[in-house]
């Protein structure tokens, strides 16, 4: 088997991987002092479609690794145009500077910069951005959008995004699709009793036989299974040192009563395994506190790390 693969989509286009470096998790504009719930599920899927046969994945942890806060401006066409961000300092080189969606270059000075270079300086002190004049760096034609991505420093302002805790996580149910195991050797409890390997959750049992070939007396017949534990009550006694099951199982649904917030040091989970071809649904908000944006809001983006084992 392969291992497992576990990707994220959006449950509104699930053919859309999301929260990855060149798609993050948009929240858009989250008003300060309420709660803004994503508008859609994120959907965590392992081998969606079966196509590389993967192995469960378990012991499931998800962290926010990244926090970028976004803001735009029109541009008036003016030269040596100036923008503020909202929150300031700014950890090194993580910004973006784009006008009309084309990536601009953070350079040291303008000074001697070509009339038509698409560069900027930008302070990450004081969050201080600055276009050229049209003799030194090109000015951003008028009624383009600016926009700047960055990630605010972790021992000042930006502090407050991940101890605090901004982000929230919550299960909000599954996909699920059966997997059909043909013949398994099972653990033996006792010469009554028996556990499969995979679950939760045990979803069908075909039988349980003394044998890998699965011929003679299917001791199954007339038992019963716990679908949560794996363990398999046997119709008839079998003293036989091993026993051989076919079986049917599924991811289990956990979903959460309330959001649990990330950040920081503290991670979501542990997720209850997920089968190849399942499908875990994730429900994400973000509260920003009134008293941390001076702009009523901020435009915020996530990135998130899942850990798992197999």
């Amino acid at each position: 088997m392969a291992n497992p693969n576990l990707q994220m989509y959006r449950s509104d286009s699930p053919t859309v991987e999301i929260g990855i470096e060149s798609n993050p998790i948009d929240f858009g504009f989250c008003l300060a002092g309420e709660d803004t719930v994503l508008p859609y599920d994120i959907l965590l899927w392992n081998d969606k479609g079966a196509v590389l046969g993967s192995e469960d994945a378990k012991n499931i942890y998800i962290e926010l690794i990244k926090l970028y806060v976004s803001q735009s401006w029109t541009s008036t066409g003016l030269p040596n145009q100036t923008y503020n961000v909202s929150y300031y300092p700014i950890i090194t080189d993580t910004q973006r500077v784009t006008v009309d969606g084309n990536i601009w270059t953070k350079v040291p000075s303008l000074i001697g910069q070509p009339s038509t270079a698409e560069v900027y300086t930008f302070n990450f002190t004081t969050g201080e951005l600055i276009f050229g004049d049209g003799v030194n760096g090109k000015i951003p034609p008028i009624g383009l959008t600016i926009n700047i991505q960055y990630v605010p420093d972790l021992d000042t302002h930006g502090k407050t995004i991940y101890s605090e805790k901004w982000v929230g996580i919550r299960s909000s149910g599954i996909v699920s699709n059966d997997i059909h195991i043909t013949t398994e050797l099972i653990t033996k409890i006792s010469d009554d009793e028996a556990e499969v390997i995979h679950f939760p959750y045990l979803s069908a049992i075909t039988g349980v036989w003394d044998n890998p070939g699965k011929t003679g007396t299917n001791y199954y017949t007339g038992g019963s299974f716990d679908g949560n534990s794996g363990r398999i009550m046997l119709g008839s006694t079998c003293e036989e040192p091993e026993l051989y099951a076919e079986y049917d199982y599924r991811i289990k649904d956990d979903e959460g009563a309330g959001f649990t917030s990330i950040g920081d040091d503290i991670r979501y989970g542990p997720l209850t395994r997920i089968p190849k071809n399942n499908c875990k649904r994730l429900q994400l908000k973000i509260d920003v506190p009134s008293e941390a944006s001076t702009a009523g809001g901020a435009y915020i983006q996530a990135y998130l790390r899942v850990y798992y084992s197999f």
